[in-house]
């Protein structure tokens, strides 16, 4: 009798344990909110968290768009908070057999159990939740997305950080978010002298041409195949930027007292509040470049400008920069010659150094 009442209870013991379920292994409390029935793992979610997405498929965070969706979530994860579900069902797929992932805080976060009985009534039958949520993505994965609102943050900081358009180059001299540097994805190998050495402390931001965009999503891989510990992604990308934060206007030029030359306080006053007005080329070698350059500055040689002269983009002015005003100057008069027709071209006559950090000190040539 004695063996029987103990083999009860061993098999109740079990019983328990397995309806409080994840969540309840992790602290060894049952959670007080009611809990989905199908809980998926890490690897589960990682089979579909990808680019180019899989098809009738939808990850989805049910945390607060702010602050927590913009400060980081999973690839190409769609917010639709707990709180506003009922108003957002229409981004939901309208494929009812949709495989729907459920995530938010972790495994004391009831959001995503919340959100996944919602859908259910709404007549979708694949759902999952992912209870370790967020902070297992962060642990696990090789990097994670991050909202517009917390790019621009950083860059307003000034956060040890390299921002990289990893869009053709072409496109990326065409308009890119401010500080960025252009590695294009299929270039990484030959270009990757331009990332930075330290790559333990440097933060990577990957962005490319909107959610749809899967080469910043490669980039991002193939960085943390590198070494690099802290990588990101911004999926809204380049349109989501000029969408959020505008397009940046063209204004006059203050030339100086050389011809071609800037005017050199109305150009630190220019890259400083309103870089995004002109398109700034440094042209001094890579190596040069990776080493500190003015944050929103894009990197060609002056050998590049003479096989690229035709693909520059004009729609706002030029200003050619390097170390001491020589080599821009050369560069001013060797795309003069091959663009006549361009008028608002400049450089920077000046001597410019540059720290780590993309901090910089000009000083203008007597």
């Amino acid at each position: 009798m004695h063996k029987k009442l103990i083999a009860v209870a061993v098999v109740l013991a079990f019983m328990v344990a397995a309806m409080a379920g994840p969540a309840a292994a992790q602290d060894g409390k049952k959670p007080a909110f009611k809990q989905y029935t199908a809980i998926v793992d890490y690897a589960f979610v990682a089979k579909y968290a990808k680019m180019p997405q899989p098809k009738d498929v939808m990850v989805i965070d049910s945390r607060p768009y702010k602050p927590k969706y913009v400060e980081g979530y999973i690839p190409t994860a769609v917010s639709i908070p707990a709180s506003q579900f009922d108003k957002m069902t229409d981004k939901l797929p309208a494929n009812k057999g949709a495989l729907l992932i459920f995530y938010c805080g972790g495994f004391d976060c009831p959001l995503s159990h919340k959100s996944a009985y919602a859908a259910e009534a709404l007549g979708y039958t694949n759902i999952k939740v992912y209870a370790a949520g967020f902070p297992d993505w962060k642990k696990n994965a090789p990097y994670y997305s991050i909202g517009l609102e917390n790019l621009s943050e950083r860059i307003a900081a000034g956060d040890q950080q390299l921002v990289i358009d990893a869009r053709p180059y072409k496109k990326f001299l065409e308009g890119a978010i401010p500080s960025a540097v252009g590695i294009p994805e299929k270039d990484f190998a030959a270009k990757r002298g331009m990332l930075p050495v330290d790559k333990a402390n440097v933060t990577l931001i990957y962005y490319c041409g909107g959610y749809a965009c899967a080469l910043s999503h490669k980039s991002a891989v193939k960085a943390r195949y590198l070494g690099y510990k802290n990588v990101l992604v911004a999926e809204a990308g380049y349109p989501g930027w000029k969408e959020m934060f505008g397009a940046a206007d063209t204004g006059a030029v203050m030339a100086g007292e050389a011809e071609g030359a800037v005017d050199t306080e109305w150009f630190l006053a220019t890259i400083k509040s309103n870089p995004d007005s002109i398109l700034l080329i440094d042209v001094r070698d890579p190596e040069e470049y990776a080493a500190g350059h003015f944050p929103s500055a894009v990197n060609m040689t002056v050998d590049m400008i003479e096989k690229q002269a035709a693909e520059i983009p004009t729609d706002k002015p030029i200003v050619f920069s390097c170390a001491s005003g020589a080599r821009a100057g050369e560069a001013f008069y060797l795309f003069k010659d091959l663009r006549p027709e361009v008028e608002k071209v400049f450089y920077l006559e000046a001597t410019n150094s540059f720290g780590s950090d993309n901090s910089y000190e000009v000083h203008p040539n007597k």
